[in-house]
C-alpha cells in the first residue's frame, strides 16, 4: 500500500523537541509520531515502527535524530483493512 501525501497549505518547520506526545511530523518523506517511553518525548517512524533516524544510506538509516532538526508537523488520517 503506498502513501499518498497531499499538501493543503503552507505549513512551516519546527524544531523535533518542540512537539508534543502524539504529535505527527514529516522528516525526509517519511511520517513520525512523538510517542512517550519511560517518561520521555521519543520520535517513532510510522514506516517502519523503529526509532525514527535521519537519512537513508544503503540498507540502513543513519543516526538518530535530535531535538534541533527541523520537521514539518501535519495532521494525518490513517484507514486500513483487515486482508485475508
Amino acid at each position: 500500500m503506498a502513501i499518498t501525501i497531499k499538501r493543503e497549505k503552507n505549513n512551516r518547520g519546527v524544531k523535533l523537541g518542540s512537539l508534543n506526545i502524539g504529535d505527527t511530523f514529516l522528516y525526509d518523506n517519511r511520517v513520525g509520531i512523538m510517542i512517550d517511553r519511560n517518561g520521555h518525548a521519543f520520535p517513532l517512524d510510522l514506516t517502519t515502527c523503529c526509532n525514527f533516524r535521519r537519512n537513508h544510506c544503503g540498507n540502513t538509516y543513519t543516526g538518530e535524530l535530535d531535538n534541533d532538526v527541523i520537521v514539518l508537523p501535519v495532521e494525518i488520517e490513517m484507514t486500513y483493512r483487515v486482508v485475508g
